[in-house]
């Protein structure tokens, strides 16, 4: 069942530059998701996207900007999965969250991501 959806539409000029806002990139994202998107051609499109990921995500386990000081305990992998830890990570196990489906796409000037969170467990979302 689904126990969670969020959206979010971000502007790729917000991201571009990056490379001289090191204390932005460090605050939002892990090592690894600046390593990969830096080994990328269109840094600032990857970076749009992985924020836009993170905001939806936040979005459908419904803490959004609240908890915007976790952006780093969302870590989205190479291959576009999240993975959760600490607070966001019990949070999702509370809720019972047993996927998390990605969608993103971009344009020339926006990058969206649609996350949906499913749950085996009917009893925690009644």
């Amino acid at each position: 069942m689904i126990t969670g959806v969020g959206t979010d539409v971000v502007d790729i000029n917000r991201f571009r530059n990056l490379n001289q806002r090191k204390d932005f990139l460090e605050q939002v994202f892990t090592h690894g998701e600046i390593q990969n998107a830096s080994e990328r051609p269109a840094q600032d499109t990857c970076f749009a996207t992985l924020f836009a990921i993170k905001e939806a995500l936040l979005k459908a386990l419904d803490c959004g900007l609240e908890k915007g000081s976790l952006w780093r305990e969302i870590h989205i992998t190479p291959d576009w999965k999240p993975r959760l830890s600490g607070l966001l990570g019990r949070l999702a196990q509370e809720k019972a969250v047993s996927s998390i489906h990605v969608a993103h796409a971009h344009s020339d000037n926006s990058a969206v991501a649609f996350v949906l969170l499913e749950t085996t467990n009917e009893k925690e979302i009644l």
